[in-house]
This record gives C-alpha cells, sequence and structure tokens, in this order.
C-alpha cells in the first residue's frame, strides 16, 4: 500500500541499517515537526523513545532537553518539543492561546508580573527557585506554576532545556537565544504551520493535517495543501480527499518483512496520532492502558505497537526492571515469525535502556 510506505517515510522511519551514522535529534524533530512530551517511562521516556525509534543513538536520546538540541517546547500536538526556527512561525499558536485561553486554573495577574519581573532580572529559574508547590508530578500546582505555563503558552517565557531532575528551566526568549517572534504574523505563521504537517505526514486527508497540530476549525487546509502544489489522490477504500506531495510518488521501494528490522514505536509517536488514520493505514487500533486500573487492563500498561517495514505487524507491553526489559504481553500477525519479532523487540529495548552508548 503505497498510501502507508509515503507515511512511514516522511515520519523518518525507514530502516536504519546498523552501520549507519546515528542521526541527530534535532534533525529527527525537524522531520516530524514536533515531539510530543510524556511523563510516563517504563521503558524510557516517550520523546527519547520516538528519537531512537529513528535511529538517534541512547547517548544523543538523553539530549533532547539539553540546550545543544535546538529545540523549544510548547503547544503542538499536546506539549511538544519543537525545532526552535518555528519560534517565529508559532505566532499562531501563541496568538490563539492569548485570545481563547487555556483550560485549567486562570493565572493570578499580579503573579505574572512578579514572575516574568524576576525572571527578567535573576535570570534563567525552575519552578523549585519560586518556592514549594504542592501536589507531585503533573498534579503539582501553585499559582507560580500556573503564571510560568500560561507564559510559556504565550510566548513571553520559554523553555529550551531542563535540569538534571527533568524540570523546566523557565527564561525570556532573549535569554535562550530564540529568534524575534515579529519575523512571522500569525496568520503566516498558521499557513506555514499546515506546511509543516503536511510535510511530516507524507499523505494525509484534511482532518489528519487538522489533528496533527490542533489547528482550528475554520482553517481551510485542503485550501492550503492545493496552494502549496500537493496533488488530490484517491487511496483505495477511502472517499476523502488525500493530499500528497508529487515528489513522494517517486522511488518506492517493497519495504522488508526482516524480522531483525522491527521497531517498537512509543504509543505516543507522532505515526499514529489520529485514531481513524492509524486504523485506515495499518488496521490496528490500540489504545494506551496505562492509566486504567491493572484489573481493566486488557493487553498491558504501555503497549508499544511494532512497525516492520510500512506495516504496524503488532504490539509489545514492556518495562523496564532494574535496568532490564522484561515483556509483559505481546502479539503479532499470524503471518510474521512471532519468536524471531520477539527476540529482537526484546533485544532492541534493552539495547535502548543503555543510555550512554553513542
Amino acid at each position: 500500500m503505497h498510501a502507508r510506505q509515503i507515511a512511514v517515510r516522511a515520519q523518518g522511519l525507514e530502516i536504519h541499517s546498523v552501520q549507519s551514522q546515528p542521526i541527530s535529534v534535532a534533525s529527527v524533530v525537524e522531520k516530524v515537526g514536533c515531539v510530543q512530551l510524556d511523563a510516563l517511562q517504563p521503558v524510557r521516556r516517550s520523546h527519547e523513545l520516538v528519537l531512537l525509534s529513528r535511529g538517534v543513538s541512547t547517548r544523543d536520546a538523553n539530549l533532547a532537553h539539553d540546550t545543544s538540541a535546538g529545540l523549544f517546547e510548547t503547544w503542538g500536538h499536546a506539549h511538544s518539543l519543537l525545532p526552535q526556527r518555528l519560534w517565529p512561525v508559532w505566532s499562531w499558536r501563541r496568538h490563539q492561546i492569548k485570545k481563547h485561553g487555556l483550560t485549567g486554573p486562570q493565572p493570578d495577574l499580579q503573579i505574572i508580573k512578579q514572575v516574568l519581573n524576576r525572571i527578567e532580572e535573576s535570570g534563567p529559574l525552575t519552578l523549585s527557585d519560586f518556592g514549594r508547590s504542592s501536589g507531585v508530578g503533573w498534579e503539582r500546582s501553585s499559582p507560580v506554576k500556573t503564571a510560568c505555563e500560561w507564559l510559556l503558552s504565550i510566548g513571553e517565557l520559554a523553555v529550551v532545556s531542563r535540569d538534571a531532575g527533568w524540570r523546566r528551566i523557565y527564561q525570556t526568549p532573549d535569554q535562550a537565544g530564540l529568534p524575534h517572534p515579529d519575523q512571522i504574523d500569525p496568520a503566516e505563521g498558521l499557513r506555514q504551520a499546515v506546511l509543516v504537517a503536511l510535510q511530516a505526514l507524507g499523505i494525509s486527508t484534511a482532518k489528519h493535517v487538522r489533528d496533527y497540530f490542533r489547528f482550528p476549525r475554520d482553517v481551510n487546509i485542503a485550501a492550503l495543501a492545493r496552494s502549496y502544489g500537493y496533488d488530490v489522490v484517491h487511496v483505495h477504500g477511502s472517499n476523502e480527499e488525500w493530499f500528497v506531495d508529487p515528489d513522494s510518488l517517486e522511488s518506492l521501494t517493497e519495504c522488508t518483512l526482516d524480522p531483525s528490522a522491527v521497531i517498537p514505536l512509543s504509543p505516543f509517536d507522532s505515526l499514529i496520532w489520529t485514531r481513524s488514520r492509524q486504523q485506515f493505514l495499518f488496521g490496528k487500533i490500540y489504545l494506551l492502558e496505562a492509566y486504567k486500573p491493572a484489573s481493566k487492563r486488557e493487553f498491558g500498561y504501555f503497549s508499544m505497537p511494532l512497525l516492520l517495514g510500512d506495516r504496524i505487524i503488532g504490539r509489545v507491553a514492556a518495562r523496564r526492571y532494574e535496568g532490564k526489559v522484561a515483556i509483559e504481553n505481546f502479539e503479532c500477525d499470524s503471518d510474521i515469525e512471532e519468536d524471531a519479532v520477539r527476540a529482537s523487540v526484546e533485544q532492541q529495548l534493552n539495547h535502548w535502556t543503555l543510555e550512554d552508548i553513542p
């Protein structure tokens, strides 16, 4: 299925041989447009799995939150890492948030001013530098935390790195050395962001593009795709218009089904963000069960889809215990060599947990 192959290639998931040079963090994030962040880490953090699955070395996958990676945090598909070149482009999202606000606690204007003044005067700070907050993890809250997150969302503060405890380091965009946001107005930024999504998806419907970066409903995705020279094609089994860069139709080749080439994917991987797209292209719908009580899970805590060539051929539920990965559950299609694939997946996941290998 050519559509599936185009989608996999656009996401940078073509097979990387053992002899190939490691892929850089920056090149992967540039390719996919943004990498979603999540706190779950039964094997490694989700964004690290996204990088590792595309050929980034286990050591370099740790550097996504180092200033050397050239990334920043903001709202992409969800809270995500984006290339710093997109900072001016993301004026569209900052404009949307200023206009419509965020869900959750509303920031205190006085505290917003205090936080911004302190960072402007003292330099980059973590949330803990402002004092204690209540709760733990994602539930941790305080008026200062709410203010920091608001300022981050509207671009008055930026996060281009985290400390050893994975705490955000807040600073002003000027302190972070980010491009000036006024280079691109919000309307033009939105148009450019649509192109980023089109390129990252490879082949897509307007619905897929809209979901990639959560574009507003009134954005005419189809018109923008045509304006960028994307062809409208028919994909067998679908009644919708699909948009594709004509250049991506060239040099399509047969994908390998060598079991050693199987790639475990994060459940938050951008290849499978949109469920309807995942089901149409790959014939699979895998739901994350990490937030369900153990008694209600049907497969496992952290289910990772398995990509082989241009097919999702199964899934694995795995966790790391004392430096070694344990397979809690595994399944694959009946035409696949199950034992060989399982052994390859286990070897790959154990390799990925060795965080200092170049």
